[in-house]
C-alpha cells in the first residue's frame, strides 16, 4: 500500500509491498506478524482504492468501516470495497490475515467477482476460522506469491482463497427471494446514479419496477425504506469526501447533485445532526 495524500483522512492507492517477489497486485499480510495494522489505519481513517478482505483468527478488537464501529473477534470476516473508509480503533490484541488486491485480479464473470462488485452485499459476516478449506486456500495463495507467481496463476489462487469466504457470506444472507432481484437492480442503480437521482421515482425506469415494488423489496432486504436507502448512500458519500478531502461545501453540493449549497446543508443536517463543516 502507498499513501497518496496527506489529508486528515488518507486516500490510499495500491502499490506492491517493498521486497515482494510477486508482481501481481495482490498481497497476503498476517498480523501481528507484519505491521499492516500499525500504520496510518491505526491513527486515522483511510480510504483505499483497492479491496481489503480480513479474517480474524483470534483476539478481540474494534474497527470502523464507513464510520460504523464493528467488533473484531475470531471468525469475523470483513470485505472493504474500493472507496470505503477504514480505521482500526483497537487492533493490538487481534490476530488474523488480510488480503489486499485490485479489481483486475478477480476473474470476470465468477461468483467472487460478482460479490466483490456488488456494494449492497455483506461487508461483515462470520466463518469458522479453523475451516480447513479456508486455511488451505490462503496458504496456497501465500506460497504462490512467495514463489513470484503472477497473472492467471495468482488470479486463480486468489479466487480459490476467497471462494469459501464468499460462500459463507451467501449462506448468511437473509434477503427474501421474491424481492432479491428488484433490490439488486435498485442497489446497483443507486450506486451508479445517487449523485444525479435523488428520488425513488427516478429509478423506476432503470429497475423496471414500480416505486411501491422497489420500496417493498428494499424494506425486505434492509429494513429501511427505499428513500432512506438512497439518502443513506448519498450522505455516506458526502461524509467520505468531507473526511477524505478539503472539498468545499459548495463544490461537494454540486458534485452530489444539489441545486443549491443551502439545500445540501439542510439535507446533511437532517441525516447526521451535524453541519458539513463539523465533519471536516
Amino acid at each position: 500500500m502507498t499513501v497518496e495524500s496527506g489529508q486528515p483522512v488518507l486516500s490510499v492507492g495500491y502499490a506492491t509491498e517493498a521486497g515482494s517477489r510477486s508482481a501481481a497486485p495482490v498481497e497476503v499480510r498476517r498480523f501481528p506478524e507484519t505491521a499492516v495494522l500499525d500504520g496510518p489505519v491505526s491513527r486515522q481513517p483511510i480510504r483505499p482504492d483497492f479491496h481489503v478482505v480480513g479474517l480474524i483468527t483470534g483476539g478481540q478488537g474494534t474497527h470502523e468501516v464507513d464510520f460504523r464501529p464493528m467488533p473484531l473477534e475470531a471468525g469475523v470476516v470483513f470485505w472493504l470495497r474500493p472507496g470505503q473508509t477504514h480505521q482500526v480503533v483497537d487492533g493490538a490484541r487481534i490476530r488474523g490475515v488480510l488480503l489486499l488486491f485490485t479489481g483486475e485480479m478477480l476473474t470476470s464473470g465468477s461468483e467472487v467477482a460478482s460479490f466483490a462488485a456488488d456494494s449492497a452485499r455483506a461487508d461483515h459476516w462470520r466463518i469458522d476460522p479453523d475451516d480447513e478449506l479456508t486455511r488451505t486456500g490462503l496458504t496456497h495463495l501465500e506460497l504462490l506469491l512467495d514463489a513470484g507467481s503472477r497473472g492467471r496463476d495468482a488470479a486463480d489462487a486468489l479466487r480459490l482463497a476467497l471462494g469459501p469466504l464468499v460462500a459463507a457470506a451467501q449462506d448468511a444472507a437473509t434477503v427474501p427471494s421474491a424481492g432479491r432481484a428488484v433490490f439488486a437492480r435498485f442497489a446497483a442503480a443507486v450506486e451508479a446514479g445517487y449523485s444525479r437521482r435523488h428520488h425513488v421515482r427516478d429509478f423506476v425506469p432503470l429497475v423496471h419496477a414500480s416505486a411501491r415494488t422497489i420500496d417493498r423489496a428494499v424494506r425486505g432486504a434492509t429494513g429501511m425504506s427505499a428513500k432512506r436507502f438512497l439518502d443513506e448512500r448519498l450522505v455516506l458519500e458526502a461524509r467520505r469526501q468531507l473526511a477524505t478531502t478539503d472539498v468545499t461545501v459548495a463544490a461537494l453540493s454540486a458534485r452530489l447533485g444539489f441545486s443549491e449549497p443551502t439545500n445540501f446543508v439542510k439535507f446533511y443536517r437532517r441525516m447526521t445532526g451535524l453541519t458539513p463543516g463539523a465533519q471536516q
